[in-house]
């Protein structure tokens, strides 16, 4: 065969349809989405540590995830790996590649609430705006190595456990261990955490139309509780019934609003008017002791809209997902 036909060849086998990864995240919904979840809730308790405010956090979200693109376009994928994400000025973005308007339209927030959150992080040197050059650049020292362990260790964790279900539905060839996959996401630092970085804006993005980035906060840690609970049964549950047989187990414990308030770093006082939102709008409920646990979401007063959003997550989950199959099988 000629060079670009064995080329072409591999390329296609290297594709991992979304629509089929998405299809088996949503029929065996209670044994997978409490491993997402976990992603997610650790993933925003991080960002508080590093930011100390969640609509801050989703900005840098956003200028990191183009300062990495930037990085990869520059060093012709060079130096992707996490061995160089310390090195000094490796990562730069002009001002004029990104303006507030496209971050405020990403990320389903006001212009000036964008524009504050931004000074914020210049203001915290997060962020290091070079007024001379009109540059942005990333100040790394600021960002602890923990941390960025902490995201590879769960962006492992969380691809690993995936590709077991996804492997014994005869979609992937093999089981992939943790630490294949992590050795895998050190070597390809940048382009992992492109993925990750996009998925995360659209992901928020699309729940932000349901609520603020707060009570989304409390809604996961809830619902990571409730289904953590359900995953211990034997037969998968689709993303179709499960909430509709939450009340079925006795074994589903609440967390009540100190533990909450703890967990995600929100004021109590806050964290009861998020509940109060959520109560009302059939989210979460109540129990005697008051203990707040995941509800029956088809009989919320938002059901369509949350509905539609939990489908959308779904398949953004099985395109994220196959990005990372496909970076992850290629191995040059």
């Amino acid at each position: 065969f000629p060079k670009w036909t064995i080329i072409f060849l591999i390329k296609k086998a290297m594709k991992f349809e979304p629509t089929k990864l998405s299809k088996i995240i949503e029929q065996n919904y209670s044994h997978l989405i409490p491993d997402f979840l976990e992603m997610q809730t650790e993933y925003l308790a991080s960002l508080n540590i590093i930011y100390h405010d969640l609509d801050a956090s989703l900005v840098a979200m956003v200028l990191t995830s183009e300062l990495y693109k930037n990085s990869i376009h520059e060093h012709n994928k060079e130096k992707i790996s996490l061995k160089y994400f310390y090195q000094k000025g490796s990562f730069k973005l002009p001002e004029k590649s990104l303006k507030i308007k496209d971050i405020s339209t990403l990320l389903n927030l006001p212009r000036e609430t964008v524009r504050r959150k931004k000074e914020k992080i210049i203001k915290d040197n997060l962020i290091i705006y070079d007024k001379k050059n009109k540059i942005y650049l990333l100040n790394t020292n600021m960002i602890e190595q923990k941390i960025i362990d902490l995201h590879i260790d769960n962006l492992s964790r969380f691809l690993s456990k995936f590709s077991v279900f996804f492997s014994r539905n005869r979609f992937f060839v093999r089981e992939v261990s943790k630490e294949k996959i992590k050795k895998d996401v050190e070597e390809k630092f940048l382009i992992y955490f492109t993925k990750f970085l996009d998925f995360q804006i659209s992901y928020f993005s699309k729940m932000k139309t349901f609520a603020d980035i707060e009570t989304i906060f409390i809604l996961l840690l809830c619902g990571l509780n409730t289904t953590a609970q359900i995953k211990k049964k034997d037969s998968p549950i689709s993303s179709k019934e499960i909430f509709s047989k939450l009340h079925s187990f006795n074994d589903t414990l609440g967390l009540n609003a100190t533990s909450i308030s703890e967990i995600t770093k929100v004021p109590r006082t806050t964290v009861l008017r998020k509940i109060s939102f959520l109560e009302k709008t059939g989210m979460i409920k109540k129990d005697k002791f008051k203990r707040y646990s995941s509800d029956d979401v088809n009989k919320s007063k938002e059901a369509n809209k949350v509905l539609s959003i939990m489908d959308h997550n779904i398949n953004l989950l099985g395109v994220f997902f196959s990005e990372c199959l496909e970076t992850y099988a290629a191995k040059n």
